[in-house]
């Protein structure tokens, strides 16, 4: 369970983030000055945490500042009132992962969190260009727009997409895909290459699942795609 802790030393706030986290089920701690903050870091690091600006005896930058010149590289989310750009440039130039102004959901603060929580948390991605593949979660996004894949779908995809330009041949992928017991005919293939096909271009990826005639298939950038079809 992920511990959290919140420099915040507004009383309605503080009882909305005990709501939020535990409605999340994550642990968490809040300080209500700066001073309490750094030396809770100290004793235990956090999985995350969120730093209001303006503090009774110091600033949420100061104790940004501090965090990663210790080299307390956990992320951090900034919370302010102060929506300019100045403000979030700053925090964002001191090394904060991103930025929430009040008054803020609780739903939009949760979104923030678990996103940087995945994030830090080192789920393991391939990434080429906008296209990205979420191992863990199998996901696949263009652009940060999920594409909804069905799972053999997926599986061609990742297999051809983890190795741009590489040629794979027919029984390569019915292998790797299907397993090297399957039965069916290679027309199964076919149709999921060309449901994968119109999901991709239909995302913007157009000509980036090109057919090597002959042979099989292979995935390009999708700037240097060419079908040969």
């Amino acid at each position: 369970m992920a511990m959290i802790y919140a420099a915040e030393d507004d009383a309605g706030i503080g009882e909305l983030y005990g709501y939020a986290f535990e409605s999340a089920g994550y642990e968490y701690k809040i300080f209500e000055t700066g001073k309490e903050f750094l030396l809770a870091a100290e004793k235990r690091q956090p999985e995350l945490a969120l730093l209001d600006i303006m503090l009774p005896d110091t600033d949420g930058y100061t104790i940004l500042k501090k965090l990663r010149e210790a080299g307390r590289d956990f992320p951090v989310i900034m919370v302010t009132a102060k929506g300019d750009e100045i403000s979030k440039v700053k925090g964002l130039n001191l090394g904060a992962d991103d930025y929430v102004v009040k008054p803020f959901s609780v739903l939009e603060l949760l979104a923030r969190i678990n996103a940087r929580l995945r994030t830090f948390s080192g789920e393991k991605e391939i990434k080429h260009g906008s296209i990205v593949i979420n191992e863990d979660r199998r996901l696949v996004s263009i652009g940060g727009r999920e594409i909804k894949l069905a799972l053999k779908e997926y599986e061609l995809f990742r297999l051809l997409f983890a190795h741009p330009e590489k040629v794979y041949t027919r029984d390569e992928i019915l292998s790797a895909v299907w397993g090297v017991d399957f039965m069916g005919e290679s027309r199964a293939l076919d149709m999921q290459v060309k449901n994968l096909r119109d999901k991709l271009e239909e995302a913007g990826a157009r000509d980036c699942l090109v057919t090597v005639r002959g042979v099989g298939y292979k995935f390009v950038l999708p700037e240097k795609g060419n079908e040969n079809d």
